[in-house]
């Protein structure tokens, strides 16, 4: 295949790490705003959609993404129930681009559309919702807006009743990743995270975040910050830190604070409800990070949390908050060794909670006098989410979730024990769907460990070593890899493919320990589970290295990174959307110190040296058969910059010995993947199942001669 490539420069960079020198042969790349580089970029965008455009069918599976559902179906998402029971929800028909807000009193009331973004800046169409909280009555909602990928957004005010918008806009905040917006128990005002630098490319890009408390109708350029590193020395802040103030309900003696970031357990602090009348409340230590605590919930004085101190699964107990006792609480609910405790609520008949054993088998329990009972759901679940308004109401809602169906809400009614289904989504049902095979496994890794792998097929399917495989996993921060139903499935399925999910340690989906042994020095676990999963399904027939496709995104990077560095002979092709492919040079890019929690730091030789094993980068050998490759970036992004996976991507075109494509994607425009429109996500879908499809020899999806 004939492919006109422009090989980046290389340079002379080294760097010397505990006397170690590590050469970065592509560290030119790292300025963005050089000519050379957007050149650079803009040759690999135009040669990678040239080719991706030429596949037979690329063209007629996009259009029958964008197509699918046009009529009578409607897709809703974040729904936010008040006290009062007003519904507000993110709405979008088969025939709208993005999502518009709607609402409705009681779940049976008449719906009402609230706001369309289009109509926010006349001059930009292309804003989206990307976030939004009504005030405890509903009579106010803020509505976060953002455009191009940025999710770094702007805040308006809607009332509710006029639907007037006010005339105050919030800049520089991102309520959809930094702790939303609280609203106060009055309604005059809410918190949320100012960002005072929010260019991606100056040095101080989301640096020395603060909370601040807005009061509805003043000047949102006079802050008024409560809560910060230089407002609160005597709290142990850094830089890349994000603080959070939060009231948990509307009625609550306590406001909480916390200190955050790329991990799963928080220092938190806590103060009366009668301090937000002093400039500089005293912060009293509710917990450490140490001690393991997940989520918590308020009932009067009492908390009731989930704790992983002393209990990998989780355990959840109770103490006062006049008197917290976090090294000796009251255990309500005590560790199960087979199955992780991954969601808890309150409703006034008691507490209800989840287990779930391997992150894809889930149950609900209610725990009220003491006694624990089963509660029977509608069908059976991958994933459950338990909602409630707080410890005051009876209400409890579930949504559930899994490989082959998409996501349900019920209302659970106590007197009959039962659930009635809130059907807020109209969706066509895929009916090729309703003959699949899903096996949950559990395979051998190198060390012994026992490796969840969910494995999806339509019956029928001859297990003769010469079936497409698409592979993924993701396996950071301690987050489950959550069942549910995707494009890839659906349209993989379709193709007559197996879709694979590696539930790879870094996860969550055996409990914090899972978290630990794929986390800094023991990284290498995720992706060498990742390969044992693959070697599986060869030995057994599913497949053979010829047909496996392994694809990830973001944090994911690392794992099919190296799992292709590793063993290129194990794969066939590969495709990374905003992968983290660069990580010993992550905490000099934009919010890179923030993953020094999850990743490490290379000022400490032991990290250096887990960050040096764990960079897909460092890792390529001159003169190796690699697989196809498809990357892709956001210029946009505030995640991952568009360098990490370019770096790759040009060290890639020069140093394989095969003959397959390396493309590289970067969208102007664009982002992460997370804020975006729908044509955007099924271009992304479309380019990749095209891409696989090709490279492992589907005769419609070849290139046009």
């Amino acid at each position: 295949m004939d492919q006109e490539v422009l090989y980046f420069p290389e340079t002379n960079a080294v760097d010397k790490y505990f006397g170690k020198k590590i050469s970065d042969p592509y560290r030119l790349m790292e300025n963005e705003k050089d000519s050379l580089v957007i050149g650079w970029y803009k040759n690999q965008n135009t040669i990678s959609n040239n080719i991706l455009n030429t596949i037979s069918s690329h063209n007629s599976l996009f259009d029958e993404l964008n197509s699918k559902n046009q009529n009578d179906t409607y897709l809703i998402k974040k729904v936010k129930v008040t006290n009062n029971d007003r519904y507000f929800y993110l709405k979008k028909t088969g025939k709208d681009t993005n999502y518009k807000l709607y609402y409705k009193k009681g779940f049976k009331g008449k719906e009402d559309l609230l706001f369309d973004p289009k109509t926010f800046n006349k001059e930009d169409d292309s804003y989206l919702i990307n976030y939004i909280q009504p005030n405890w009555e509903g009579s106010k909602i803020v509505i976060s807006l953002t455009n191009e990928g940025k999710e770094i957004s702007e805040i308006i005010i809607l009332d509710t009743q006029s639907k007037k918008i006010d005339p105050e806009i919030i800049k520089n905040c991102w309520p959809s990743a930094l702790g939303g917006v609280r609203w106060l128990s009055d309604n005059s005002g809410f918190f949320y995270e100012h960002i005072p630098v929010i260019d991606r490319t100056a040095e101080k890009y989301l640096l020395n975040v603060e909370t601040v408390l807005y009061e509805l109708g003043k000047d949102p350029k006079k802050l008024n910050v409560y809560f910060s590193r230089k407002n609160n020395p005597e709290i142990s802040f850094k830089q890349e830190d994000f603080p959070e103030v939060i009231i948990k309900n509307q009625h609550d003696e306590y406001i909480f604070s916390n200190v955050s970031g790329a991990s799963p357990f928080y220092d938190y602090y806590y103060t009366s409800i009668g301090s937000l009348k002093e400039k500089k409340p005293v912060w009293k230590t509710l917990f450490k990070k140490e001690d393991l605590i997940k989520r918590f919930f308020v009932d009067g004085d009492t908390m009731i949390y989930l704790s992983a101190k002393g209990a990998s699964n989780f355990k959840i107990c109770k103490t006062s908050l006049k008197n917290p006792n976090i090294d000796n609480p009251k255990i309500l609910i005590e560790e199960d060794s087979l199955a992780t405790i991954t969601d808890i609520t309150l409703t006034k008949q008691g507490l209800f909670f989840v287990k779930t054993r391997n992150g894809v088998e889930a149950k609900l329990y209610h725990l009220k006098e003491g006694k624990i009972k089963n509660i029977s759901i509608p069908k059976p679940s991958g994933y459950i989410n338990v909602l409630s308004k707080n410890a005051n109401y009876n209400d409890l809602w579930i949504e559930i979730e899994g490989w082959a169906s998409k996501r349900e809400r019920y209302r659970y009614d106590y007197a009959t024990n039962s659930f009635e289904k809130e059907p807020l989504n109209n969706f066509q049902e895929n009916t090729s769907l309703e003959n699949i095979v899903i096996k949950e496994e559990e395979i051998t890794s190198h060390d012994g460990e026992k490796v969840p792998l969910s494995i999806i097929y339509s019956k029928g399917i001859e297990l003769n070593g010469k079936n497409r495989v698409l592979m993924t996993g993701y396996g950071a921060y301690g987050t489950t890899f959550k069942p549910r139903l995707s494009n890839y499935i659906e349209q993989w399925i379709k193709q007559k493919g197996i879709y694979v999910i590696a539930h790879v340690r870094g996860g969550g989906e055996k409990g914090n320990l899972w978290h630990k042994g794929g986390y800094k020095e023991t990284k290498s676990n995720s992706w060498k589970d990742f390969i044992a999963c693959t070697e599986y399904l060869i030995s057994e027939k599913y497949t053979s290295s010829k047909y496996i496709s392994a694809w990830g995104a973001s944090a994911g990077g690392i794992l099919i990174g190296r799992a292709i560095t590793e063993r290129p002979d194990l794969f066939n092709v590969a495709m990374i959307r905003a992968g983290m492919m660069n990580p010993l040079r992550s905490e000099t890019a934009p919010n890179g110190k923030n993953n020094i929690k999850e990743f490490g730091t290379v000022k400490k030789i032991n990290e250096f040296k887990a960050l040096l094993e764990m960079d897909s980068y460092h890792n390529i050998k001159n003169g190796v058969k690699y697989p196809a490759l498809l990357l892709t970036a956001g210029m946009n992004d505030p995640r991952v910059t568009t360098w990490i996976p370019g770096k790759f991507a040009a060290r890639l075109q020069k140093a394989t010995a095969s003959e397959k494509p390396v493309l590289f994607l970067v969208d102007f425009e664009g982002g992460h993947g997370l804020s975006t429109t729908k044509s955007k996500k099924n271009e992304e879908v479309a380019n990749f199942l095209s891409f696989a499809l090709w490279q492992t020899g589907h005769p419609e999806y070849q290139l046009k001669k």
